[in-house]
């Protein structure tokens, strides 16, 4: 029993020499390694990306391959097409989406990147939002091959449309969240124009010029200044009309003709009201005030549909 305290004072002491040094090698092959923490959290700092929670604690530093390397700007490719889209949002880029993921330009390329778990896990061409909140956080994406698809991304990540089409845009048209539905897609495959749902099912007919606007009803065509509306199965409406302009709310639908904007919810009935308009080259528009529509011109009330949004 003599002989064997020298030699568990030995091992004891060994214990608290090494058990620190064990503890801080493994702290400094952590993403908190002391030797380069980031005091300032600034997001990019020696050659990474440092991701912060909301309580800035440090989740995942993302490793830069090129000198060109931050969140992803969208793109909108739609004005080629002169799709009715929305236009009106800051252009800016993506930055991390619920602490879980973000989209990040690295020279070329734009990697979809988990901020939880610190890798890449797809890279991509482009990406579009429209700058603006999307359903479901919906998420537009054109891959290596330069065709696009769709992505939800969320708690998890969901494909929506697959990679198989050469466009697909989204129409100027918001929920009561104030975000871009993302209930159909207008897209371009095989020389083809069609709606498709947020299911990729196909659901209207083909066209051979641009489907440039849709209701939940009607698909709306504009080439060379002419205004053609069609059912969802391709046949054409108000085909005895020169439509100059429409506008589409809801459920409604302003078909300006002549000197007269005619307001219809169901295109194949007669119009619920048929208002003079005297400036022909002003801008008519819709609003919802309450349960009722106002019919505008230039932003003044020419009319207004009382009770038109009381089963809303």
């Amino acid at each position: 029993m003599e002989n064997k305290r020298p030699v568990l004072i030995t091992i004891v002491v060994l214990l608290f020499i090494f058990t620190p040094l064990t503890v801080l090698g493994a702290f400094s092959n952590s993403n908190y390694n002391p030797l380069e923490e980031n005091s300032n959290h600034e997001f990019y700092y020696k050659g990474k990306l440092w991701f912060y929670n909301e309580k800035n604690r440090l989740m995942s530093k993302y490793e830069c391959q090129t000198e060109i390397c931050e969140y992803t700007t969208p793109i909108v490719d739609d004005n080629t097409y002169k799709i009715n889209y929305y236009d009106q949002g800051e252009t800016k880029p993506v930055g991390v989406i619920d602490y879980k993921y973000t989209f990040i330009t690295d020279g070329a390329l734009i990697n979809l990147y988990s901020v939880e778990t610190g890798t890449n896990l797809q890279s991509y061409k482009a990406i579009k939002n429209y700058y603006t909140a999307l359903e479901d956080n919906v998420y537009v994406i054109k891959n290596s091959n330069d065709v696009w698809g769709a992505l939800s991304i969320g708690e998890s990540l969901m494909a929506i449309l697959p990679f198989e089409y050469d466009f697909i845009g989204l129409a100027n048209h918001f929920n009561e969240n104030g975000e871009l539905k993302t209930d159909r897609f207008i897209t371009y495959r095989d020389n083809k124009w069609q709606i498709v749902d947020n299911e990729n099912n196909t659901i209207s007919a083909s066209f051979n010029d641009i489907i440039t606007d849709y209701t939940d009803e009607y698909i709306i065509n504009k080439k060379d200044n002419q205004i053609k509306i069609y059912s969802y199965e391709g046949y054409e409406v108000l085909s005895n009309y020169e439509i100059k302009d429409y506008i589409i709310l809801d459920q409604y639908i302003g078909i300006v003709i002549n000197n007269f904007v005619l307001i219809y919810t169901n295109l194949n009935e007669g119009y619920l009201r048929s208002i003079p308009i005297i400036n022909t080259t002003g801008k008519v528009s819709l609003n919802k005030n309450g349960t009722n529509l106002e019919v505008l011109l230039d932003d003044n009330i020419i009319d207004t549909i009382a009770n038109a949004f009381i089963d809303s």
